[in-house]
């Protein structure tokens, strides 16, 4: 089983999302067995629901976050995971200070996708900047994809 962790700063909008759209990338391909996600928030204290923009962002890809709750990001998660991937170079710093036995499983998701740079936050933008953020994270995902299946075990 493959254990990938995706993370963001209080996840309510980007990890939730990504969470979300590699939820729905697993399922489609079959393999929900093989493969889990989670995703947590470095600031995620308390339990707060999706952001609006990011519950609005993934409607349109026929996919309800409605049901998600933010959860605080714990060593244990990190520990746990085959594979982490961040949102931005700054939480991915402070997971490798956080635990540092993860280095070599802690990426930027722009950096396991081939890429450089971050996904920036939506917080407080409006729902054309959310779109776009989801646009941003299904695209990353999408060339990701291959290199999931492999650690999952697909070749």
């Amino acid at each position: 089983m493959l254990h990938i962790l995706v993370v963001c700063t209080g996840n309510t909008c980007r990890s939730p999302m990504a969470e979300a759209l590699l939820t729905a990338k697993v399922k489609k391909a079959g393999k929900s067995d093989q493969i889990k996600i989670l995703s947590a928030g470095l600031a995620g204290d308390g339990a707060f629901p999706a952001s609006y923009g990011a519950m609005m962002a993934m409607s349109t890809r026929n996919i309800d976050i409605s049901a998600h709750s933010s959860r605080q990001l714990l060593p244990d998660y990190i520990e746990m995971a085959d594979l982490v991937l961040t949102m931005t170079g700054s939480h991915k710093r402070a997971i490798l200070k956080l635990v540092p036995a993860s280095a070599g499983r802690v990426y930027t998701l722009a950096e396991f996708a081939g890429y450089a740079g971050d996904v920036d936050d939506p917080f407080g933008g409006d729902t054309e900047v959310y779109r776009q953020c989801a646009e941003q994270l299904e695209k990353l995902i999408d060339t990701a994809w291959e290199k999931i299946l492999l650690l999952a075990g697909d070749s």
